[in-house]
């Protein structure tokens, strides 16, 4: 297992201990220091509050963590994949959610149209009130308006330029046969999840992430694995929650160099599994890999 860790301090029992005899202190004295009434108020209900929320999520975070050992070795072994249970959900999931088809027959359109995304829209229009908020402040207090004003600007640009799908455009100003990719693309068969999507072409894995677009041939392709990372969300260094996310690993072998580069994309596990089943149609026979990796990263907000 990779473990990615960012910078999130680790509760420890000395840090829990450290942090609630802090707050001790500070109920004190707000209480017989400080005296009066809005004071005791605060030492009696917000430091109580305080000491019982950090023993709550240090004691999440442990549970999860003891939790975690368990799943992480049923998922590295493959087991969890086998169960039952999964296997019953995964049956149900693909026979309600099929691969889906191109939307139009032209692949520019079509790739177009999945960056028209409703958000994109929203977070735009957000944007420019806060752009014409800035304008307004110009008025009042010039610096302050003018750096709210290209910050917001740049924001708005940001989105605008995934709107009109810009990872779409330069990709496609490329030197890449498009007449025998649009054939492939046409053709494919579709996995869509959040801002990704995944297709088994007739020649070509296509794929695309809000950054990216992929044309993968299938004679390039020697394998493909799971990868499984587990984020740990913090606020202010207290553990919040978690969440596993499933990602589809194409193992893609570069013509130039003959090295290996992977190529991740984001699924759920049911739709991961679609794409493991689904690629040796076009590579049967071959021995492709099915590794699983796992991954830890903490994502700490601070609020």
């Amino acid at each position: 297992m990779k473990n990615n860790r960012r910078k999130v301090p680790e509760m420890t029992p000395l840090k829990l201990t450290i942090y609630i005899l802090v707050l001790i202190a500070i109920g004190l004295f707000f209480f017989f220091i400080q005296g009066d009434m809005p004071g005791k108020i605060c030492a009696c209900t917000v430091c109580p509050a305080m000491v019982v929320y950090l023993i709550y999520a240090y004691h999440k975070e442990k549970s999860a963590d003891r939790s975690f050992v368990d799943k992480n070795e049923n998922i590295i072994s493959g087991n969890y994949f086998k169960t039952a249970e999964w296997q019953h959900n995964y049956i149900t999931y693909r026979n309600k959610y099929p691969f889906e088809k191109a939307m139009y027959p032209d692949m520019k359109k079509d790739l177009l149209s999945r960056f028209r995304r409703r958000e994109y829209v929203v977070w735009m229009l957000f944007m420019a009130f806060l752009m014409f908020g800035s304008c307004c402040l110009m008025m009042q207090k010039r610096f302050l308006g003018l750096i709210g004003f290209l910050l917001f600007g740049i924001l708005f640009c940001l989105d605008f330029s995934l709107y009109i799908g810009t990872p779409v455009r330069k990709w496609l100003k490329r030197d890449i046969d498009y007449d025998a990719l649009e054939k492939s693309y046409i053709n494919a068969r579709f996995i869509v999840y959040k801002k990704n999507g995944f297709a088994f072409g007739t020649t070509h894995i296509h794929a695309y992430t809000e950054k990216k677009v992929y044309a993968i041939d299938y004679r390039l392709v020697e394998g493909i694995s799971r990868k499984v990372v587990r984020y740990k969300k913090y606020e202010d260094g207290i553990y919040s929650s978690e969440e596993y996310k499933h990602y589809a690993v194409i193992h893609v072998r570069l013509p130039q160099s003959g090295q290996i580069h992977n190529v991740e994309i984001e699924l759920n596990e049911f739709q991961v599994q679609m794409a493991i089943d689904y690629l040796p149609v076009f590579r049967f026979g071959e021995n492709l890999k099915e590794d699983i990796s796992m991954e830890l990263v903490k994502d700490n907000i601070v609020v």
